[in-house]
């Protein structure tokens, strides 16, 4: 059996090596203003003399970490939701707080899993911002256990103690059929984003959208991803004759929209696809793909303002409110007129 490696030092070895009590290196710790020059001097020395690393998870255990937010991030593989973690991320540093970072793991569409969120709790943070899609409203109440939250385009409605900041995704479809209309295309199919309360509010916004322009729905059951937007073009489009197929995609994001792309031009077929979210790689011009910008600039920084706001002393606590940041149509080659 291999000798055990050294213990790191504790707290209790830095008192030890600075000649005071455990409870003041605490204090140097964590309010470092509250100590006299000469001993914060001695300690901070036998701090470094000894490699001491405060355990973050232990002091959790005792304090509130009130300069430092958690972060959830969902749907990892989708570039929005990075940009506006780093838009956020930006605001809140300017304010003086630190970031924490984690990941929700899916339950297979159908919602995600609050354990990033109990984590966060059990660290003490002061406030949380989650972004990216998250359904379930009750067990994410039930994890926050009181801790203010910023939710930023999940589709979660607000309430007492969480905010919600989210593009307006009835106007974005709105601008895709009416610009696949003006455009000469009359067959246009919506390929969806699969379970979850954002694809069904722009599965919602898609059918008003043809019904009030007089058109028929076309529904294409997809999802979120690269994979499933290819998946769903080859085995419900494709396998149909070319006169039967619609002539324009409206895809639930970019993501599934690039896989429909991928799938048409395997086979060789033509049809106007238009996306949701704007990432960067839909204006490379090999792709130029038409997408709903949903303003990611706005709703990073009017989600950390809100969730600042909750964090003041003295401030208003998030207590319900949603904010709805107007998108913008980016027309691109992909949906080029047939007219």
């Amino acid at each position: 059996m291999e000798p055990a490696g050294p213990q790191r030092p504790t707290i209790r070895d830095v008192a030890q090596h600075a000649g005071v009590s455990k409870s003041l290196v605490s204090l140097v710790l964590s309010q470092p203003q509250r100590v006299g020059e000469e001993r914060r001097a001695r300690v901070e020395a036998s701090i470094a003399a000894l490699g001491y690393r405060a355990n973050l998870a232990a002091r959790s255990l005792v304090a509130r970490n009130r300069n430092t937010v958690g972060m959830v991030l969902g749907e990892l593989h989708n570039p929005w939701v990075v940009d506006l973690a780093e838009i956020a991320r930006g605001e809140l540093q300017a304010a003086g707080f630190g970031v924490l970072f984690s990941a929700m793991g899916q339950h297979g569409g159908q919602g995600v899993d609050a354990t990033a969120l109990q984590t966060l709790r059990d660290l003490r943070v002061s406030g949380a911002l989650v972004i990216g899609t998250a359904d379930d409203n009750v067990s994410f109440a039930s994890a926050l256990d009181g801790i203010p939250a910023v939710f930023v385009g999940s589709g979660v409605p607000p309430a007492p103690g969480l905010d919600v900041v989210g593009g307006d995704d009835a106007a974005g479809i709105d601008l895709l059929v009416t610009h696949l209309l003006e455009s000469g295309h009359r067959r246009i199919a919506h390929l969806t984003g699969g379970p979850g309360v954002v694809s069904a509010l722009r599965e919602a916004a898609y059918h008003r959208s043809m019904k009030r322009h007089g058109l028929a729905a076309w529904v294409v059951d997809a999802g979120p991803s690269f994979e499933e937007g290819r998946q769903a073009v080859v085995t419900q489009l494709l396998s149909r004759p070319a006169e039967t197929r619609p002539d324009a995609l409206c895809c639930f994001n970019d993501l599934s929209a690039l896989g429909a792309m991928q799938a048409l031009d395997a086979a060789g077929a033509s049809m106007a696809v238009s996306g949701y979210d704007n990432i960067p790689v839909a204006a490379m011009g090999r792709i130029s793909l038409t997408s709903v910008d949903s303003d990611n600039l706005a709703m990073g920084r009017q989600a950390a303002r809100l969730l600042l706001r909750a964090l003041a002393p003295g401030g208003s606590s998030a207590s319900g409110r949603r904010v709805l940041v107007r998108p913008r149509l980016v027309v691109r080659s992909s949906t080029a007129s047939q007219r």
